[in-house]
């Protein structure tokens, strides 16, 4: 189906649901901004529109569409989000409630950014009932038009679910010149997609868990513009990054349609949402997503294939609880998530180790994965980050014992299945994690 055709339709989808498509508009063009007066027009009786945009992003295009609402008869207004404690601002609940304030005399919201602004956004107009748009400023994340935000919630990483813009706006000339490591985050988060996806499949194969096809193969055409000329990224062709960005895009949509993250978050997300979970506990900085995210696809890539080389699998049971002296204040809130994934863990010991469905479970997903060698070279290429010790916690290079300790942790932060909780069961992880992160990652 043509991504024209796909948009603000519903259709019966071979997966045996029904798919809508609540973003009805994508505009990737020069004059994309041109479009904005006239979704206004469409979606807010009163014209009241609030521009909301934090102090880097304003700066961006903040100005110019401010001026083409009001010029257009828009009642226009702007409000900056503050940092937070002299960083972006985060998604928590705090910064939430700030916006629901703030944007309760409107009934129209413009979000103008990416992945903080653009999930604060969305998450106010769900809770307030209203439209919204996001004009994009970096292809840096595939959240543009998901129905999911990633709240940081008591100091942990909640999934929320929330309204999906009614249009998303980009121009290729601020796409283009946005720094780069903000694109090649964005590369970094879609390349998770061949782990995430797999992921999925073992939930399904282990679980009967809900699984679609079609959501998987909505990259399928567009994958191979950037994982096999990723030098095309770095050096900034328009084509190229058309490509990731409409990835992306597509992305974000196959969460939505699902009403799950699944088609493209797996365990690499949960290492991410670890090292995100830490830093606030310690009130600092972490890495941005796509850039924590693309190195540890990387390793879960390796994870899957070191258990596909495994023809007589020997499981043991695992923790019984978290380890309290990792997570620390956060524990109370990652025992619970775990405490609902235990009995997930022993189902799954149970079906793999019946006759045959240990490697029937390898055949569904080994066809179609896509090599950790393939996944690395291509972020390298790129000029992507593709090491551990390139990521940043606490403004400082991620070091390797850090980064064992989260990856040998990570599984226990959320009850969703994932690679790591595999490798638990066959003691991969924690026995062989620092050898694969060295082999892999450094």
């Amino acid at each position: 189906m043509e991504l024209k055709e796909l948009l603000g339709s519903s259709f019966e989808c071979r997966c045996g649901k029904t798919h809508t498509v609540p973003t009805e508009k994508f505009f990737y063009a020069e004059d994309a901004f041109g479009s904005i007066t006239g979704l206004i027009d469409t979606y807010s009786p009163a014209s009241s529109c609030l521009i909301i945009a934090d102090s880097r992003t304003y700066g961006v295009a903040g100005r110019e569409i401010a001026d083409l609402c009001k010029n257009g008869g828009a009642k226009c207004s702007c409000f900056i989000v503050p940092d937070h404690d002299g960083e972006s601002p985060t998604v928590d609940d705090t910064t939430r409630d700030l916006l629901l304030n703030r944007t309760a005399d409107s009934d129209f919201l413009l979000a103008l950014g990416s992945g903080v602004i653009n999930d604060l956004v969305k998450w106010v107009a769900f809770l307030q009932h209203k439209p919204y748009i996001v004009v994009a400023t970096a292809a840096s994340m595939n959240g543009y038009a998901s129905a999911n935000v990633a709240a940081t919630i008591d100091g942990l990483k909640v999934l929320f679910h929330a309204a999906p813009p009614k249009a998303v706006i980009a121009t290729p000339d601020i796409l283009l010149n946005a720094p780069y490591e903000l694109s090649a985050a964005g590369l970094g988060d879609v390349l998770a997609k061949p782990v995430s996806s797999a992921d999925w499949r073992l939930n399904h194969f282990l679980f009967e868990d809900y699984f679609c096809q079609f959501s998987i193969d909505l990259l399928k055409d567009l994958e191979p513009v950037y994982l096999k000329n990723p030098d095309k990224i770095r050096n900034r062709d328009s084509d190229a990054f058309k490509a990731l960005f409409t990835a992306l895009f597509y992305s974000s949509i196959a969460m939505t349609i699902t009403g799950t993250s699944s088609p493209a978050s797996g365990g690499e997300h949960l290492v991410s949402h670890t090292l995100d979970m830490l830093a606030t506990r310690k009130s600092c900085s972490h890495d941005l997503h796509g850039r924590q995210v693309g190195v540890s696809s990387i390793l879960m890539a390796a994870l899957y294939e070191r258990i596909l080389t495994i023809d007589q699998p020997r499981f043991s049971l695992p923790p019984s609880q978290v380890d309290e002296t990792f997570w620390g204040a956060l524990t109370p809130a990652v025992a619970k998530e775990y405490e609902a994934k235990l009995p997930k863990m022993s189902r799954a010991v149970e079906i793999l180790n019946q006759p045959g469905n240990w490697e029937a479970c390898k055949s569904a997903i080994k066809p179609h994965l896509i090599p950790a060698r393939q996944l690395k070279e291509c972020l390298r290429h790129a000029g992507a980050v593709h090491r551990y010790s390139d990521l940043r916690f606490n403004k400082a290079p991620v070091t390797q014992d850090f980064f064992v300790s989260v990856v040998s942790h990570a599984s226990q932060m959320r009850s969703r299945f994932t690679i790591l909780d595999i490798a638990v069961l066959l003691e991969i992880i924690p026995e062989e994690t620092e050898e694969l992160i060295v082999k892999w990652c450094k």
